[in-house]
């Protein structure tokens, strides 16, 4: 049975969008129920309309509080059917109580290697710190920012003529590539929590995986562990 998923996004969507991609040329199980935004105006909004997904806005100034918020989405979500939500540049803290309605079933992606780097500002703060790595996470969410269990993770080198937003763009390519993968994982059922740890069942002895991509018409390498399976 397909992955019930609702994606929450607040700005352009392009990690969502690579989601309905994936969804449409059936390399992810799943079904879009909606995508839920807090901003009337954003892009992700029209990129979902143009996939004939369900969109649904809540805007957050409309509500006294965070809870009041929170409680209201998880109500939407539900409503539609979905079991496992998706934040795709989701720039909301999310609650206790809203955690606790999808237990192990939030996940984020962060513009940086975890725990290194949490925050809105991932790829700007490792050009600062003049780190010589860095890339993505995909990650469950926690009630501690950024500090959930990780699933897979991406690593490209950081050079020295890097702008944070030359960084930002080649970590994008990388968010595209291991998020469609890790919610496949979680699709078919083989991420299970240990401890802090995510365990991915039927990995076997495979090694990190090299992997090529261009952005900005440069090609770039890439290492990424848990290998990825789709291409």
């Amino acid at each position: 049975m397909s992955l019930k998923i609702a994606i929450l996004a607040s700005g352009s969507g392009t990690n969502a969008q690579v989601i309905f991609e994936a969804v449409q040329q059936k390399k992810l199980d799943a079904e879009i129920c909606l995508v839920l935004c807090n901003r009337p105006q954003a892009k992700v909004l029209e990129r979902a309309k143009n996939f004939g997904i369900t969109q649904v806005v809540i805007d957050h100034t409309l509500f006294p509080s965070r809870e009041e918020y929170d409680k209201k989405v998880v109500e939407t979500i539900k409503a539609h059917g979905a079991e496992c939500v998706v934040l795709a540049g989701y720039m909301r803290m999310v609650t206790p109580y809203f955690l606790a309605s999808f237990p192990n079933r939030v996940i984020n992606i962060h513009p940086a290697i975890l725990p290194s780097f949490p925050g809105v500002h991932g790829a700007r703060d490792a050009v600062r710190y003049g780190v010589k790595f860095s890339g993505c996470t995909v990650h469950f969410v926690s009630e501690e920012m950024d500090a959930g269990p990780i699933i897979i993770q991406a690593i490209t080198p950081c050079m020295q003529c890097d702008t944070e937003d030359t960084l930002q763009n080649r970590i994008h390519c990388l968010e595209h590539r291991i998020y469609v993968q890790a919610l496949q994982w979680l699709a078919e059922d083989r991420l299970e929590i240990i401890g802090h740890t995510v365990h991915l069942k039927d990995l076997g002895t495979q090694k990190a995986k090299m992997v090529v991509f261009e952005s900005e018409g440069v090609v770039m390498n890439a290492l990424i562990y848990p290998p990825l399976e789709i291409e």
